[in-house]
């Protein structure tokens, strides 16, 4: 049985973000430490971290490419790597996300989301519900998967 472009399409539009995102989704609020950022995605295995304001609403997202680039960690004699808590924690997290990010809805197509992903370059997507609170968080990782699963 063979395939079809229009069959593989159909399915994509078929097929609900809720049914593909990881959930539930770890955050950081946006008045958090910096540093809370490399234990968050060392602690949970993650590469990116929504950013939530106060009332818990995306306002930004941060990934672990952004940690790299704002402060690289040092390598100990033992092979391990060290971040300075202190020197992390000079910077601010607000001024260092990416501000309001692409999100996606639960409803919204695993085509939609495919589509922006490569058409943008997106490293993750992260859903939110009607009052912008995320409720999971696509990656390639996530939807390449689900679809091999």
């Amino acid at each position: 049985m063979s395939l079809k472009k229009a069959d593989i399409k159909k399915f994509l539009l078929d097929t609900k973000v809720r049914e593909v995102m990881a959930a539930p989704v770890i955050t950081v609020k946006e008045t958090d430490d910096f540093a809370l950022v490399q234990e968050k995605i060392a602690l949970y295995d993650v590469r990116h971290l929504p950013v939530v304001d106060g009332a818990g609403s995306i306002v930004g997202i941060i990934s672990q490419r952004d940690l790299y680039r704002i402060h690289s960690p040092r390598r100990l004699e033992d092979g391990s790597w060290y971040y300075d808590k202190d020197a992390l924690n000079q910077f601010l997290l607000m001024k260092v996300m990416q501000p309001k990010p692409f999100t996606l809805k639960p409803d919204n197509s695993l085509f939609e989301a495919i589509d922006a992903t490569v058409r943008h370059k997106f490293g993750c997507i992260p859903v939110v519900d009607d009052y912008k609170k995320p409720c999971g968080i696509l990656t390639r990782d996530t939807m390449l998967k689900f679809l091999i699963a």
